[in-house]
């Protein structure tokens, strides 16, 4: 397996970060769910489980944007940090339309 040096732009930071919460806070909705059920009702623990990932992924774009510039920071001095390794995909710069096959 490969390993590259990565520094990942803003936006993909932001991807990352939104899809790592919405991950997280997902799979711990349950716990929160069954905290507001014991202080709240189950009316308001079956929104926290619905709203869960939504949240999550809010929270991981507001993280993101503050926490970009230390990203920024640490992977440009740090080679443990910055350094990568799994299955990376080259994709085309093509439009969806321009990939299809002709009928």
């Amino acid at each position: 397996m490969n390993r590259y040096l990565v520094q990942l732009d803003f936006i993909s930071f932001i991807k990352f970060n939104s899809l790592s919460f919405c991950c997280a806070n997902t799979l711990f909705s349950p716990f929160n769910a069954l905290f507001t059920f014991e202080s709240s009702g189950i009316g308001r623990a079956l929104l926290a489980l619905f709203l869960a990932p939504f949240a999550g992924l809010l929270l991981g774009a507001v993280f993101g944007i503050l926490a970009y510039p230390l990203y920024r920071f640490l992977t440009s001095r740090s080679e443990f940090l910055a350094a990568l390794s799994g299955r990376f995909q080259e994709i085309s710069d093509e439009t969806p339309e321009e990939s299809l096959p002709d009928k």
